[in-house]
């Protein structure tokens, strides 16, 4: 590739090329249409993201996880009655990095975090955990109310200010 033009509705990219994978963070109400055409114009799917939270369709529910991480993860927020929140990662990954080295280390995340049960997965080494949730892009983040009913999901980088935004609107759980 020669050269990446920025449009002005681009607020934020990130590039990870070796895993094919990219994020990038556009300006509310902003049109995306071009940035869509430029994407598939590199050879690329784009998929678009909402940044607040949403259902996920066709999946409402965790239940019965193969992987014992979550089993015991949704067990453990079960028991104390708060959301379980899934980070789901891995080393590869530029922007899982940046999320950990930020949000992660964020005193008021820290402290909103004690509301919740909180797994990190790293989908390298728990295979099974990705595919209870079909997760297929990271950093990917879930929360489900400590009965397994889906709350809320994001897929892609948030900053501490963004990612304290995204836990709190997330619904009261189940």
């Amino acid at each position: 590739m020669d050269a990446v033009r920025v449009l002005p509705q681009v607020e934020r990219a990130s590039f990870d090329i070796p895993t094919e994978t990219f994020a990038i963070d556009v300006k509310g109400g902003a049109d995306t249409a071009p940035i869509l055409a430029a994407i598939k114009g590199l050879g690329f799917t784009p998929e678009v993201l909402d940044a607040a939270p949403t259902k996920q369709a066709g999946l409402t529910r965790l239940d019965a996880p193969t992987s014992a991480a979550l089993r015991e993860a949704l067990a453990r927020a079960k028991a104390r009655g708060v959301p379980l929140v899934i980070d789901f990662g891995g080393p590869f990954c530029h922007l899982c990095r940046k999320f950990e080295e930020t949000a992660l280390k964020d005193e008021q995340v820290r402290q909103a975090l004690g509301s919740f049960e909180f797994l990190q997965v790293d989908i390298e080494s728990d295979s099974d955990a990705a595919k209870d949730l079909d997760v297929h892009a990271v950093p990917d983040i879930w929360v489900f109310g400590g009965a397994g009913t889906m709350l809320a999901r994001h897929n892609g980088y948030l900053s501490p200010t963004e990612f304290l935004a995204f836990l709190k609107a997330a619904p009261d759980p189940d």
